[in-house]
């Protein structure tokens, strides 16, 4: 078993942030392996040069679930904690989350895949709540699936513990893309690629306001979109780049500021 600090590996390279869940096969989602994707968020939260972050995984399963030793009535308690740590850190984020899936992303795993705003998947991962079957419900599963896939699939889903193919789940509405195994990290990297052409300023704009507008009435979203559009995009440096680069005929170059 990895150290502590070996069971994730954080990479910043280009404006994205590269997190790598290394506890294979199964990369369990113990509470050490939480504390340890909760620090490489806490970087990644504080660094505004970001444009993107992306979730690999090493090993047969992208996650395989939390650690059900763990899910003892004595040591719940702290699993928890450090489970909703993550997901409050997650969901903070102002970035957009891609997520690179091969193999199984079943209970917990399948629970993280959920904040993903891209979700590429191979042809072989499968995704599920089975922990239905051995006592347990799934916090995110039932409080943010129905979100994602409706009422009537998340209770389908959480309810049920059956195991669903990447296919099943893109026609969910879950999956972003399906791609062979080969063709993985070519498909990350292209959606990568779309994100790092933005203003990392106006990447977080963006991604707050959205995340911020959600579940509102369509007219009162769209009054405090143009308000942040007029008080805070308008102001930037970055517009004015973006404006002059597109006059120039020119890739912009972000002062980020």
């Amino acid at each position: 078993m990895p150290e502590d600090k070996d069971l994730v590996e954080l990479e910043l390279r280009d404006g994205v942030a590269y997190v790598t869940l290394k506890s294979p096969p199964l990369n369990i989602l113990s509470a050490a392996m939480m504390g340890s994707i909760c620090d490489a968020l806490e970087k990644i939260s504080a660094d505004s040069s970001l444009k993107a972050v992306a979730f690999t995984a090493e090993g047969k399963a992208f996650s395989a679930g939390a650690d059900v030793e763990e899910h003892r009535p004595e040591q719940a308690a702290g699993m928890i904690s450090a489970f909703s740590r993550m997901f409050t850190l997650l969901g903070g984020l102002e970035i957009p989350i891609v997520m690179a899936v091969d193999g199984a992303a079943l209970g917990g795993g399948f629970e993280l895949t959920m904040m993903a705003d891209v979700l590429i998947a191979t042809e072989r991962a499968k995704f599920g709540q089975p922990e239905i079957r051995i006592g347990f419900f799934a916090p995110l599963g039932v409080a943010y699936l129905p979100q994602l896939v409706g009422p009537q699939r998340a209770m389908e889903i959480t309810c049920g513990g059956r195991t669903y193919s990447a296919e099943q789940m893109k026609e969910f509405g879950f999956v972003s893309y399906v791609v062979g195994v080969e063709d993985l990290q070519d498909r990350l990297e292209q959606t990568l690629r779309d994100f790092r052409a933005a203003s990392p300023l106006v990447m977080r704009l963006n991604v707050r306001t959205l995340k911020g507008l959600m579940g509102r009435p369509m007219e009162q979203a769209r009054k405090a979109a143009e308000k942040v559009f007029l008080e805070e995009l308008m102001v930037t440096e970055d517009v004015q780049e973006g404006i002059a680069s597109f006059y120039e005929k020119r890739r912009p170059e972000w002062k980020n500021r």
